[in-house]
């Protein structure tokens, strides 16, 4: 009975040994779909911002990294020197400190985050661009005159839906939010309001710039693999607003298979190949 009771222990240790080595790599390849001009679909909807436990954001840390060295090296965009730090000859690395939202300093993200190549297992982490395969079917974009958003890749631990991340994904143009005034100050639209030297100036109410693309990856293992994407497309009207449009899909998925997920305003491509397994 206590050889029995040790064998299905022992049998239970190795296995979940073995889930816990299961390792993956995803490639993802996101573009901007062709503007549809009979789509009927509505997308002024207001929806909740995407949020997701167990968020992990990788290319936040990568491009501000990458842009503050930019700043050290002279980057045009860091131009902003003021007469006094000319005066006392500060230098650029003085000058390029943590006080600056240097994500907010690109106009438009590189289409591939540039990082070393990796090849352990210790937690996940992005592809550097020699590593990504999709090669071919961002010549097909080109070809069809479909711009790229965002082309990235990470390996991951395979983790149960409870356990595993929600990949924080962005890309393409910083799209500016208009300045809006606050109306709400302006409860009275006749002349004696309007005329009223006394009436407070309505306050300029500051929305949050936009990316192009922005949103979640998750993947998890139940049996299969699963994939979890929410994105918003967002893109400036002729108004001056900006509008967002949700991609949110659920799917089923075999390694080592290319997998397609279609929108009215963006394309999906995604292959999860196994890694050292």
């Amino acid at each position: 009975m206590l050889l029995k009771k040790s064998l299905i222990l022992l049998c239970c240790v190795f296995s979940s040994t073995a889930f816990a080595e299961r390792w993956f790599e995803v490639e993802v390849l996101i573009f901007k779909q062709r503007p549809a001009p009979y789509l009927q679909e509505d997308f002024s909807l207001q929806r909740e911002p995407i949020e997701a436990k167990r968020s992990l954001d990788l290319l936040t840390p990568l491009y501000s990294e990458q842009a503050k060295q930019d700043c050290i090296n002279g980057d045009s965009r860091f131009n902003s020197q003021s007469l006094t730090d000319s005066v006392i000859g500060a230098s650029r690395s003085n000058l390029c400190d943590d006080s600056i939202d240097y994500l907010h300093s690109y106009s438009e993200l590189p289409l591939s985050p540039l990082v070393p190549a990796k090849d352990d297992m210790q937690q996940t982490y992005l592809l550097a661009p020699e590593q990504l395969q999709f090669k071919s079917q961002q010549q097909q974009l080109a070809r069809k005159g479909l711009k790229p958003l965002l082309h990235t890749g990470w390996r991951f631990e395979g983790a149960s839906q409870s356990r595993s991340e929600h990949i924080k994904l962005f890309g393409g143009k910083l799209l500016r939010a208009p300045v809006v005034a606050n109306s709400s100050q302006y409860p009275n639209n006749d002349f004696i309001s309007l005329v009223n030297t006394n009436q407070s100036i309505a306050p300029v109410v500051e929305q949050a710039d936009q990316w192009e693309l922005d949103g979640s990856f998750n993947i998890y293992l139940r049996h299969y693999l699963f994939i979890n994407a929410s994105f918003d497309v967002n893109e400036r009207l002729v108004t001056g607003e900006i509008q967002h449009a949700r991609f949110s899909q659920f799917k089923r998925v075999i390694s080592g298979d290319i997998h397609y997920f279609d929108h009215p305003k963006m394309g999906m491509i995604v292959q999860i190949r196994k890694f050292k397994h």
